[in-house]
């Protein structure tokens, strides 16, 4: 029956009352809504994009911002590959713009093309493998590594870390993190479990590599902080007029004496640069062989260590191609450092190469110009193709890239929260248990008091009832104690037996029973029933609306309990989900951890949707009584 009668609802202040609370109505739920949909927004973002609060993510609508997401999955989050890449550009991954306009399409065609016809040349150490890491995430690199360990091994970490002589626990470990390739420290092994990663590097596709731009490293690590960041000072002081950072160029040779630049070139040359991009002139060789001698004194010690077979020193030749470790890397790498005459060093740069793969190909600078559509006046002005690497890259995969970067934060979340099958089973079992105590500890209680009608029964509903005027983790240090004396911490009881009594429950289930006709009770006994049966018959028969209520609640209580079940299941073998969740995202990305938060609140979800006319009808129904 209506509260407000046909004829009511004609006056205008009765329909402009009804409006308000229509409206007061529609704001309150969109006050709970909108932390929910906010919180789905969260979970498919990244750093980048992760601090605005948007209800939808903004590279959904926008290229910009997918390139932004993008570029943070390529350069795997690092901003200093990014500033290498791109010298005095961005510092950051929220400040790239697309720039598409500046992309030239025949100079990624040419370096295409170099990449074909050079692939002998460039190796391990010219390029990363773009989107393999990421802090507290699965790039897409990374997971497919993973994916041809597992099938390689059967998906059996034991037989991977037989193989390959590792101790892993868990598939999460097992991932690679290449920095710095071009610096000295740098080391690509060929055996193990690395040498499987070198193996994976050397197979990827082109868009998922991005190659190492010496001109930018020079110029990002060198010059920039040598001159405060001030393009002024440089041009001052070299007697240029570059417009931009990115158009300096990484000398090839070392500057004549004199030049400010020298000492820099030489720094960055000597105990910075991986030997795999640097040469020795042979005209180095005798000094070479020189300091080998004063080294070793004897060809054999040299050949031992070495595991060479020269039958002299005068044999030593520069290699035409630095070794990558032992000895013989060592010995160069001490040469170059401390004893090299500056005018035998040699810079070994892809860039360098670049621009004389185009040269020999064209003829003339006049024909580069007319095939690119440029006006340079130097060979040298020919920029690495950082720009075209990565936003052809992009724009060939931009549908995939916008579908990984949906799903997959969701995609780590399920990972994780379904390779801990233990907390999956003690959240189920906890559950159970707290529904299966609340639907008989309860109504046995409410059943007394309201069947029996105690004489303190009024000053008990009260009892119960004040319980819910504290914070139930007012009660965390005193049920710890407890169950600690009772020896019952990492248990199942430990979870539900402080919560087995529910002051609330008891007074909505006593108020339902009062509601119960007399009459069944009455002829029930009279028909010989005993109070057993009337309990378990009668009473809870005609209560499985309101019984329904205190399910859900004991369901909700259980499911997104954390705090408390962290506290007295220290022991990772008795985590619940909510705990597990909880660690994923002390190491996982926020965006990850949102994810997880969002699976988790589907189970709750479903139950209300399917179970929403039990639970108004338990609601309504002692209303109606």
């Amino acid at each position: 029956m209506s509260i407000i009668g046909k004829v009511g609802r004609k006056s205008p202040k009765v329909r402009i009352l009804n409006l308000a609370l229509h409206l007061i109505l529609i704001l309150g739920s969109l006050t709970m809504i909108y932390p929910f949909v906010l919180m789905i927004s969260s979970s498919l973002k990244s750093n980048v994009d992760g601090v605005r609060i948007t209800l939808i993510p903004p590279y959904l609508h926008s290229d910009e911002a997918l390139y932004q997401k993008y570029l943070e999955s390529r350069y795997n989050e690092e901003s200093s590959r990014l500033m290498d890449n791109y010298p005095g550009s961005w510092i950051s991954f929220a400040e790239v713009e697309l720039e598409e306009d500046k992309a030239n399409p025949a100079l990624y065609e040419l370096w295409k093309d170099f990449l074909r016809d050079k692939q002998e040349q460039i190796s391990v150490f010219h390029y990363y493998v773009a989107e393999h890491y990421g802090r507290g995430i699965y790039p897409l690199a990374q997971r497919l590594f993973r994916a041809q360990l597992r099938e390689e091994n059967q998906n059996s970490l034991v037989e991977f870390n037989n193989r390959y002589g590792t101790g892993a626990v868990t598939w999460e470990e097992i991932v690679v993190e290449e920095k710095d390739i071009y610096s000295r420290n740098f080391v690509s092994s060929d055996e193990g479990y690395l040498g499987r990663f070198r193996r994976f590097k050397e197979t990827t596709p082109l868009w998922m590599r991005y190659y190492v731009n010496l001109d930018g490293s020079f110029v990002n690590n060198e010059l920039i902080p040598a001159y405060g960041g001030k393009l002024e000072l440089f041009n001052r002081a070299h007697q240029t007029s570059y417009s931009a950072w990115n158009q300096i160029r990484l000398p090839v040779s070392v500057p004549a004496p004199g030049d400010s630049l020298r000492e820099i070139w030489l720094h960055y040359v000597r105990s910075g640069l991986n030997l795999q991009h640097l040469k020795l002139a042979e005209e180095a060789g005798e000094d070479y062989r020189g300091y080998l001698r004063g080294k070793y004194g004897s060809i054999l010690l040299l050949n031992q260590a070495w595991k060479t077979g020269f039958d002299s020193f005068g044999e030593v030749q520069i290699p035409a191609r630095m070794p990558e470790s032992g000895a013989e890397a060592d010995d160069l790498a001490f040469y170059i450092q401390s004893l090299a005459r500056p005018e035998h060093l040699r810079i070994n740069s892809l860039a360098e190469d670049f621009r004389s793969y185009i040269y020999a190909r064209m003829g003339s600078l006049e024909t580069i110009n007319t095939f690119l559509k440029t006006d340079y006046t130097e060979l040298s002005q020919i920029p690495f193709p950082s720009l075209e690497q990565d936003y052809y890259a992009f724009e060939a995969r931009k549908g995939e890239i916008r579908r990984e970067f949906l799903w997959r934060n969701y995609a780590m979340a399920l990972d994780q929260m379904l390779s801990d099958a233990r907390s999956l089973r003690n959240t189920g079992i906890y559950v159970l248990l707290s529904i299966l105590l609340a639907i008989t500890v309860n109504p046995l209680a409410a059943y007394a008091l309201s069947r029996f009608k105690p004489r303190f029964s009024y000053q008990l509903i009260m009892l119960f009832m004040l319980t819910m005027a504290f914070p139930a983790m007012v009660m965390g240090i005193p049920n710890f104690l407890m169950l600690k004396r009772l020896n019952l911490l990492n248990t199942f009881w430990a979870l539900v037996l402080p919560a087995a009594a529910d002051g609330y429950f008891i007074f909505l289930l006593k108020g339902f029973f009062d509601s119960l006709p007399k009459e069944i009770y009455e002829s029930a006994s009279i028909d010989g029933a005993g109070e057993f049966r009337l309990f378990w018959q009668f009473t809870l028969w005609l209560s499985k609306p309101i019984l329904a209520v205190i399910a859900l609640g004991a369901f909700n209580a259980a499911y997104r309990n954390f705090l408390f079940a962290f506290i007295v299941c220290q022991d990772q073998s008795m985590w619940t989900l909510m705990v597990h969740i909880y660690t994923l995202m002390q190491r996982a990305s926020t965006g990850v951890g949102y994810a997880a938060l969002v699976i988790a609140a589907i189970p709750t979800l479903l139950i209300f949707v399917f179970f929403q006319n039990i639970i108004i009808k338990g609601i309504v129904v002692p209303m109606e009584k």
